[in-house]
């Protein structure tokens, strides 16, 4: 038997017209799977919203300042160190980060979330406000900004040194508190001599992929919990395709036995059950295949509508970020492509065995 009679066999009736009963299951399995692979593409659309903040604010791994066996590597990363502050007359406090190749932090990094004054080269006087401690503060770019460090205060003589500093731009990265801080020259700070700075970089390469820190700026709360939002989704959606295979399930299972003597002449033409079994599994995992191809199309179709027509923002009103495009030869799509397709193919499958072990009449 063909695999074009068995679509006809399982799928049409005596009149050779599809079968209704069928529709409400493979709508239910089209929606489940349209909705697994939206929920992926929005999720991983705020995570990389996410990393892309970060990654312009900070960088993933560090060396420690001991961890340098040769002393003159330290010139292909960029030191850092931080501190806390207060601002003069307006009693904020914050914190200020300093790196030692500021300009090129600024130029690779920063520069694409920050108004600046493109007329005037970044110097060791200047500093970049978060916007959230601009407004605080009520400045603007080229105005002045007075401040202490809190950890240079003379508790004896009361006294108080005050850096004053030209405001170079104005950054907005709305994650975290990263808005609520000053990011400088790493001279700017006058660490002593015996302060032991981080080593930033981006890029792991053979001196220091053995040896390193993540920075824990990339393991925080929101995109741990983002991650575990993203899977219960995915629970859900999955759930939605199980009831849809039950349905699938049921309807396979009337229809055959209400076919069993077409069954049983099929034995005696020289088919066995397995063959027949094994046939229809790859039938209904192309049919599957086919299904969760057309949902895929269709995420990637409602995603260029969104992009070019703002088709979500008319149904749910402005998105802060961009849902990532189906790639379709990523390991998660290949993954849920096939944990899908699979289930599916089992579930349409399924009654062949069970009503094999059930009915005698079937046994052949």
């Amino acid at each position: 038997m063909s695999f074009k009679q068995l679509l006809v066999f399982f799928f049409k009736d005596s009149k050779g017209k599809p079968k209704l009963s069928y529709l409400f299951s493979v709508m239910g399995l089209f929606f489940s799977t349209y909705s697994i692979f939206m929920i992926m593409s929005i999720m991983n659309g705020i995570e990389s919203n996410f990393l892309k903040k970060i990654d312009a604010y900070h960088y993933k791994y560090y060396l420690n300042d001991n961890q340098f066996i040769n002393q003159d590597n330290k010139i292909s990363y960029n030191p850092g160190f931080e501190k806390n502050i207060c601002i003069e007359k307006s009693n904020t406090f914050s914190k200020i980060i300093g790196f030692g190749n500021f300009d090129n932090y600024f130029k690779t990094k920063l520069s694409n979330y920050c108004d600046y004054n493109k007329s005037v080269e970044l110097n060791s006087n200047h500093i970049i406000l978060g916007s959230d401690i601009a407004r605080k503060l009520n400045v603007n770019i080229g105005e002045r900004v007075s401040l202490f460090y809190t950890s240079d205060i003379n508790i004896a003589s009361n006294y108080i040194e005050y850096k004053d500093f030209e405001v170079y731009g104005i950054f907005n990265i709305d994650f975290l508190d990263f808005n609520n801080n000053i990011l400088t020259n790493l001279n700017n700070l006058e660490i002593d001599s015996d302060i032991n700075l981080k080593y930033f970089f981006d890029d792991l390469n053979y001196n220091n992929s053995s040896n390193y820190f993540n920075n824990n700026i990339y393991s925080n709360l929101i995109i741990d919990g983002l991650n575990l939002e993203k899977k219960i989704y995915y629970f859900f959606a999955f759930f939605a395709i199980l009831l849809s295979c039950f349905i699938l399930f049921s309807i396979m299972t009337t229809l055959i036995n209400e076919k069993v003597k077409q069954f049983f002449i099929i034995n005696i033409l020289g088919m066995t059950m397995n063959e027949l079994n094994l046939k229809l599994f790859f039938l209904n995992y192309m049919l599957s295949s086919f299904m969760v191809l057309i949902s895929l199309t269709f995420v990637n179709l409602s995603l260029y509508l969104f992009n070019h027509y703002n088709f979500f923002n008319l149904i749910y009103g402005a998105l802060p970020f961009s849902p990532n495009f189906i790639k379709f030869f990523d390991l998660e799509t290949i993954s849920l492509f096939f944990i899908i397709t699979v289930i599916i193919s089992l579930f349409s499958t399924l009654p062949m065995y069970y009503l094999n072990k059930k009915d005698k009449y079937v046994r052949f």
